[in-house]
């Protein structure tokens, strides 16, 4: 499955848009609708020991925020994103609850998670980023990236 969610991702490619949202390309009526998720670098994460924070909101603009430490690296933005991509599988592209998700590590894991090939790219543009205000988090460095709309799968049988 996740397999797929990654060969759906890396086949859209990935399209990094200014903060604003201009240029982003307008939706027929039958097409999936993309919703932004804002990455964001902090100098502190609101949750101790853990390598990332994930905000999913219903009543707040941006609706999905990545928060990432100053320091992250490309294969940490690419595991909060597969994060997320699973995530939206599972509950949809806009959340139907508000949540606050942080992963720990596994341990006993055997197999790498690919590092997205766009993950370096989008921390490179958000090392150069402005800081600008963003909802519940403050006046930080972010950059909005819009991943592939995913499908809400049905109960499981």
């Amino acid at each position: 499955m996740l397999s797929r969610i990654l060969g759906g991702c890396l086949a859209a490619a990935l399209t990094l848009l200014p903060a604003t949202g201009a240029g982003q390309a307008t939706q027929s009526a039958g097409a999936p609708r993309r919703v932004p998720v804002t990455v964001a670098t902090v100098e502190r994460l609101p949750v101790p020991g853990a390598p990332f924070v994930l905000v999913r909101r219903t009543n707040a603009a941006p609706r999905d925020v990545i928060l990432l430490p100053a320091g992250a690296d490309a294969k940490l933005l690419s595991e909060v994103v597969q994060a997320l991509l699973v995530g939206r599988q599972a509950g949809g592209d806009t959340a139907a609850a508000p949540a606050t998700l942080r992963v720990r590590p596994q341990r006993g894991r055997t197999s790498q998670r690919p590092v997205l090939p766009w993950a370096q790219r989008v921390l490179n543009d958000l090392r150069r980023a402005e800081a600008r205000p963003v909802e519940g988090v403050g006046s930080v460095p972010a950059v909005e990236i819009w991943l592939p709309a995913q499908t809400r799968r049905g109960p499981r049988r």
